[in-house]
């Protein structure tokens, strides 16, 4: 054999010449041999060129260049994203006349936060509140221009609906209040835009942010507004609603019962889960893109994203604004905005006009102010049904600009760049077929198992996070995230980075050795891969009629732009120039999303403060943050199967992740909660000082108790102060109460039994009650095929009803004006209703009637009837006892504390 010659010679010649003429006379052999092995060769460009030298494989210095460029990306992120305006004070006011000044709203805003908290029903929401808003507004009126019309009401408001929100309950209302101030012309418009915003606070906060910044803000509108001497073509109606924080009662009043509510055409609302920061634009429509159009095209600070729209209105957020009674009671399309930075005192008694800088009510002003501008003097008001069709898909870059185009048009462009993709994946099928002698068979048995093996790096990603959460867990260092957003990095991202690239590198090493290929053309098959993977989400996403695939779609586009501009114009670029453009073509998808996912981050970690002791949090946080890295890092992963030396990249990360480790574990850096006024992130309580009484079937007293019921809002909930707050070590979980009894027994303000379902029991002593709380059977009627029973409750202005029919009987009516009872969550295989009752200064008992169909065989009992009371305000909130017991828990700790009680019977 002529190469068995050639080995025994000792000339390189020789072994050429024979190596030759053996090929000659076996063209196809090497195509041949069991694993078709083929020896290494360049891409294209080099192959063509006789004397092509070997491709080099990067330099691991470039690879950790490239990790560190990543790092900048995220630094310089987050220091753009909290950019803010500078806030223009009073005395700027001269060379601003038509200005927003936020020094003004600062100082209204002070004004209101002086009052404390303002809970619906309190003297201070219902008297000293909107005394202080008429007084504002009466200042505003005396100086508006003649060009205006300028009138102002206070409403007070009654009814009822039902709300599919949380547990899904039926609100009742009494005598909640609106001011409501329109500001009009002598050209009489009958089209109005509605800007919304709620003066009242939840227990214990004095709502800074939320919603007293949204209020001052738009007093400070009304003023600029009022001061202009340009006509509004339409009119501007400012409600200031005094009923959110009750389960959004007052815009209800005002949108189904007020004299102006029917000229409303569109509607602004303003909201917050968070203070300071910019206000994102989280809902919109549905319908009426023009709405979307006009914020696009007249705010100078744009924040908006349909992805975040899909986010809120899927329900995995536990919050509801106005947005939703203006849509479904009034059949009215508009914008929901809200702050979402520092959502750590949201809801709390941090939540003080000091979290507020003047930047973000300069911010807010001047967009909200802009697009009322543009809205009245829009012509789509007066013909709104004209422009009804359509929805946007919209999103902002950077906050520089907002990019939105009609679901049609984003259909076409989706189409259009899948089928760009497939293009170009097929160019490089061609490719590969006339450089690398590769049939398109293999070219797709190679691609579908690099897409599979891709995937199971995602899941092996994911697991790898769920299995460092379950050791933290075990360790008892969870949410060591909550105060340091940091230690997400290094605990979820660092290690998702390494689980890719492993997977991707020991996939390539030992499953891909039947072809010996080049690095280059190695990392082309995963870099496919990837793209078709994201092309099939883009497809997806189209099909379903997924707003938010805009994110494929910017990931699809730009990486079959780095396969077009590689191919057909930068083939022979290899090193640092073809790094170069991948990092070009790949880096403004990588910005974009990171940005998308440090705004989430942002939004959902302070959740997790409150989402319950079952919430999972430190779980939710590690798949949550490990799914979206990897999808983050698709086209960077690649990248190591051209790096030289990935012993060092493997050793670097994992040396961090481990000191990462050691550092939470061994130092107080990993306590998961702050105290401190710069970085506030506390532990949230909520505890209600309570009686709970439970009669039997004869109306008689079988048991009674007394003391703390402690609602756990973390997964650390409640001994992490048992040694700040000794009592606490005694508090039992309630468990067995939850099968005795309706609702766990517990006086539940809102019916959210099934995300806070995990809490604590403190025996202790009874509550003192100002207000005497009763149950009144009126009545019990025969009706057809059952049973009227008439109630009559009274007690503070806080009063939960439930109610829960025995197997057999059914619930059919009320007289309440939603006749159809809503059942909530089932309790025992039985159906629940759920009534939140709440009134205003005047005490008004709740009397109903509820119409029962029982079988002719039934006898006994028809329903388990519970009533809880709530005292949420002084006098009545707390004894000297109670407040001394709260004033134990340590700084680092919000508590909202109130006495309540439950009392049960069987009927």
């Amino acid at each position: 054999m002529y190469i068995v010659a050639a080995l025994k010679t000792s000339h390189l010649t020789d072994v050429v010449v024979a190596a030759h003429r053996w090929t000659k006379k076996n063209p196809t052999s090497l195509r041949k041999r069991p694993k078709d092995l083929k020896a290494p060769q360049p891409l294209s460009s080099d192959r063509k060129n006789d004397k092509s030298k070997v491709i080099r494989p990067m330099q691991t210095a470039h690879f950790i260049a490239v990790l560190g460029l990543m790092l900048l990306v995220f630094a310089a992120v987050i220091v753009i994203e909290k950019q803010l305006p500078t806030g223009l004070k009073i005395s700027d006011e001269a060379k601003n006349p038509d200005r927003f000044i936020a020094e003004r709203a600062y100082n209204i805003l002070k004004k209101l936060t002086k009052i404390g908290p303002r809970i619906a029903g309190s003297n201070a929401n219902e008297v000293t509140a909107v005394e202080l808003l008429k007084s504002e507004v009466q200042e505003i009126i005396k100086k508006t221009n003649q060009n205006h019309v300028i009138e102002l009401d206070i409403q007070k408001a009654s009814g009822d609906f039902h709300l599919e929100f949380l547990d899904g309950m039926t609100n009742v209302y009494r005598d909640v209040q609106n001011v409501v101030v329109k500001v009009g012309s002598k050209i009489k418009s009958p089209h109005s835009l509605l800007i919304n915003c709620h003066f009242d606070t939840v227990v214990d906060s004095p709502g800074g942010s939320d919603d007293g910044a949204g209020c001052a803000v738009m007093l400070e509108i009304l003023r600029v507004l009022s001061k202009s001497p340009k006509i509004l073509r339409h009119n501007i109606i400012f409600l200031f609603n005094g009923g959110e924080e009750n389960f959004m009662p007052a815009s209800h009043g005002f949108i189904t019962q007020h004299k102006w509510a029917k000229e409303v055409r569109t509607f602004i609302n303003l909201e917050a889960c968070g203070a300071g920061g910019r206000e994102v634009l989280f809902q919109a429509g549905p319908n009426h893109p023009w709405i979307l159009e006009t914020y696009s095209e007249e705010v100078p600070y744009p924040y908006a994203s349909s992805l975040a729209q899909e986010i809120f209105q899927s329900g995995v957020i536990p919050g509801d604004t106005d947005y939703r009674i203006f849509r479904d009671f009034g059949n009215v399309s508009g914008l929901d905005f809200a702050w979402s930075a520092n959502g750590y005192v949201y809801h709390t008694k941090f939540d003080t006009i000091d979290h507020i800088p003047l930047g973000s009510l300069q911010r807010t002003g001047d967009n909200i102010l802009a697009l009322a501008k543009g809205m009245a003097q829009g012509h789509q008001l007066s013909e709104v049904d004209k422009y009804r069709a359509g929805n946007l898909v919209f999103f902002d870059f950077l906050g520089a600009f907002v990019v939105r185009w009609p679901m049609i048009v984003a259909d076409l462009i989706n189409l259009s760049t899948v089928i760009f993709s497939l293009f170009s994946i097929h160019e490089n099928i061609q490719s590969a077929k006339k450089n690398e002698d590769l049939t398109t068979r293999q070219y797709f048995r190679k691609l579908s198992g690099c897409m599979s093996i891709i995937i199971a790096s995602w899941i092996a990603s994911i697991i790898a996070a769920i299995m460092i959460a379950v050791c933290l867990t075990g360790l008892g260092r969870t949410m060591s995230w909550y105060a340091r957003p940091l230690w997400i990095f290094f605990l979820y991202v660092i290690p998702t980075l390494v689980v890719s690239m492993a997977v991707i590198l020991l996939h390539s090493k030992y499953y891909q050795n039947d072809l010996e290929l080049s690095p280059w053309t190695m990392f082309q098959f995963y870099y496919d891969a990837y793209q078709l993977i994201w092309t099939i989400f883009l497809l997806f996403g189209v099909l379903v009629r997924v707003r938010s695939s805009f994110i494929a779609l910017i990931w699809v586009f730009f990486a079959s732009l780095g396969n077009f501009l590689k191919s057909r114009l930068f083939g022979k670029w290899r090193d640092s120039k073809w790094l170069l453009l991948h990092i070009g073509v790949a880096g403004l998808p990588f910005v974009q999303c990171f940005y998308l996912i440090i705004g989430a981050l942002y939004l959902f970690i302070p959740i997790m403060g409150r989402a319950g002791a079952g919430s999972h949090a430190e779980f939710l946080i590690a798949i949550m943050v490990s799914t979206l890295f990897t999808l983050l890092f698709s086209f960077a992963v690649p990248l190591i199967l051209l790096v030289k030396g990935v012993e060092r990249i493997f050793s670097l990360l994992t040396g961090l992740f481990l000191l990462s480790v050691a550092l939470l574990i061994l130092t107080p850096l990993g306590f998961p909660y702050s105290g401190e006024p710069s970085s506030l992130a506390p532990q949230r309580f909520m505890i209600a000082h309570s009686k709970r009484t439970f009669h039997d079937v004869s109306g008689a007293i079988a048991n009674e108790k007394t003391g703390y019921w402690i609602v756990d809002m973390d997964i650390n909930s409640p001994h992490t102060v048992d040694r700040h707050v000794p009592e606490m070590a005694a508090a039992e979980l309630v468990d067995e109460d939850c099968k005795n009894y309706l609702y766990c027994g517990l006086p539940y303000l809102v019916p959210v039994l099934t995300m806070l379902w995990k809490t604590h029991w403190l025996p202790g002593p009874a509550p003192e009650l100002r207000v005497p709380v009763t149950m009144n059977v009126l009545s019990r009627e025969p009706i057809k095929d059952g049973l009227r029973i008439t109630v009559e409750i009274d007690g503070p202005t806080h009063i939960d009803v439930m109610i829960s029919p025995v197997l057999g009987v059914t619930l059919t009516e009320w007289n309440l004006n939603s006749k159809t009872p809503l059942a909530g969550p089932r309790w025992n295989g039985r159906d629940t209703y759920f009534i939140y009752y709440a009134y205003g200064l005047k005490r008004v008992p709740l009397r109903f009637y509820m119409d029962f169909k029982v079988p002719v065989t039934h006898s006994g009992p028809i329903m388990d009837f519970a009533v809880s009371s709530q005292f949420l305000f002084e006098p009545g909130k707390s004894t000297k006892q109670f407040r001394d017991f709260v004033s134990k828990f340590p700084s680092w700790t919000a508590v909202s504390y109130w006495t309540a009680t439950y009392e049960s019977w069987i009927i």
